[in-house]
């Protein structure tokens, strides 16, 4: 592919993700995707066969620029609690912003659909930075559980909240409880002088 090409498929990419975040899979049309790209739908055809094909695109996307801002954000914190948090929320806050929550559930139901892969891969990364951080806490005593097993819970817990319809305030209360519980639990305790 050309490098033109390539910067064509990334545009109606980039147009397409906030279609798919208003609209939700079924009722984005190749129109709609063509119009926020201001393009014809003959041109969006030439670098696309489909409206599965786009939505790939716009997975493959936004899974990358996802995973880039929450590297980043783990990387910030004064504590292990807020390191967690901010990694954590990168994923909430694009799902809070971006989606609408009528459509949560249906694209998260499309991404396993028509992206398995791209989505298993994202989700992976996602993991292995959380665990990361785990993995690094000092303060922390895992004890049996392995930095990967709590980092794919936390992730999964995460993933509990993003889809569900509470507003962004009440998505990152419920986050922030989850990390500070999750820390606390593998804290030991220590004893006073």
């Amino acid at each position: 592919m050309t490098n033109r090409a390539e910067t064509a498929r990334e545009a109606i990419a980039a147009a397409a993700a906030p279609v798919f975040g208003r609209y939700g899979h079924r009722k984005t049309t190749m129109d709609m995707i063509a119009n926020a790209a201001g393009l014809s739908r003959p041109a969006v055809y030439q670098y696309f066969p489909n409206k599965d094909a786009v939505f790939r695109a716009v997975a493959a996307r936004v899974g990358a620029e996802l995973h880039a801002a929450a590297a980043a954000a783990g990387a910030t914190g004064a504590t292990t609690a807020d390191r967690l948090f901010n990694l954590l929320a990168v994923k909430l806050d694009f799902a809070a912003a971006a989606v609408a929550p009528d459509h949560r559930h249906e694209l998260v139901r499309e991404a396993a659909a028509v992206a398995a892969d791209l989505v298993a891969a994202s989700e992976a990364a996602y993991t292995d930075l959380v665990a990361s951080v785990l993995a690094d806490a000092r303060e922390l005593d895992l004890g049996a559980v392995t930095a990967e097993d709590a980092a794919a819970l936390l992730t999964d817990a995460m993933v509990g909240i993003a889809r569900s319809s509470a507003t962004a305030d009440r998505m990152r209360a419920r986050l922030r409880l989850l990390v500070d519980l999750t820390v606390r639990g593998f804290t030991p305790e220590r004893s006073t002088p």
